[in-house]
């Protein structure tokens, strides 16, 4: 049966949903009647649905829906096999099966956490490095401000210290002062939010190289389990239908592909409704970070020249407080 949940016609629907959003702005851009170019935040959907904190729920019900596939499927192999409509399979080889589903979950749940721990801890060695780096390049600009500055604030508070001055000229020095101060924090803190976007640019690499070697690898578990489950589920079913004598196994067959239908369809619908779910959480999260920024639209992957802010990491960061 293949792969029950198509990802590319889950990436579209979020796509048409945020331009929803993205469509009720901008006709508030065009009322307005102002000659400014509208304010436009970008968000890459793709990156913000598997930074989602219900992503790995998602992926977990993916798999179940593709174990219970493949149950189908092996046992739709079996009844042609044996010229039979269907099977039913005895209470004691149902229990087999749940049991196998279970182990088969665990084992696509392992398999993805260790694959994380060891992508998670490749980026932290590498942006350790690159902290490293930046930390040594501020404390040098910072030894270079300060030599531009203390000599001159020194003095003033030596001034302000020793000298008998009048109210006056204690207000004006002080002045001076403080704004010295602030020039010095100022260029301080330029520089450390200077340094803080180089850090993020020079680790963008390496975190959507990441990101696609754990959707590749968890492509690759996806289809090893299900073809162990598919195998496994035909060795059950072709053992038991040996163990039915009995003239109304075409009947008992039949109900029981409508109970593994059956089963399919909730888990499709319990996948669409966690799809919905996570969707218009991100949605929400959008429109109230644009609020928060003035944005005046909202795009999804833009293709056209439209010049918007990225505020995909401020989504994310909405949706995992």
């Amino acid at each position: 049966m293949g792969d029950v949940v198509s990802k590319s016609k889950f990436f579209i629907m979020m796509i048409a949903l945020m331009m929803l959003v993205a469509g009720c702005s901008t006709k508030q851009v065009q009322d307005t009647k102002t000659t400014q170019q509208p304010l436009v935040g970008v968000i890459d959907m793709n990156k913000a649905v598997k930074s989602h904190p219900k992503y790995n729920q998602l992926l977990s019900l993916q798999q179940e829906a593709n174990t219970i596939a493949a149950q189908a499927e092996a046992q739709q192999a079996v009844i042609t096999q044996r010229g039979q409509a269907s099977l039913q399979l005895p209470e004691s080889s149902q229990g087999d099966m749940t049991e196998l589903n279970k182990a088969f979950q665990q084992q696509f749940t392992e398999k993805m956490t260790v694959k994380e721990k060891e992508v998670n801890t490749r980026i932290a060695a590498k942006e350790n490095t690159i902290h490293q780096k930046l930390s040594d390049e501020f404390k040098a600009y910072t030894d270079q401000v300060d030599k531009e500055y203390q000599p001159q604030i020194f003095n003033l508070q030596l001034k302000l210290k020793t000298v008998q001055l009048t109210k006056e000229e204690t207000a004006s020095l002080q002045a001076e002062l403080e704004a010295l101060q602030k020039q010095q924090a100022d260029r301080m803190a330029d520089k450390q939010k200077e340094l803080s976007a180089k850090m993020n640019e020079m680790l963008a690499p390496e975190k959507a190289a990441a990101e696609q070697e754990m959707d590749v690898y968890s492509k690759q578990v996806n289809e090893e389990i299900s073809k162990q489950a598919a195998a496994k589920q035909a060795e059950i079913a072709a053992r038991n239908t040996q163990q039915i004598p009995t003239p109304n196994t075409t009947l008992q067959g039949q109900a029981a592909a409508g109970d593994m239908e059956q089963q399919l369809m909730m888990k499709k619908q319990e996948i669409q409704a966690l799809q919905d779910s996570i969707v218009e959480n991100i949605r929400d999260k959008s429109s109230k970070v644009a609020i928060e920024r003035g944005f005046e639209a909202i795009l999804t992957n833009v293709a056209v020249n439209v010049s918007g802010v990225d505020i995909t990491d401020a989504v994310i960061a909405e949706c995992n407080k």
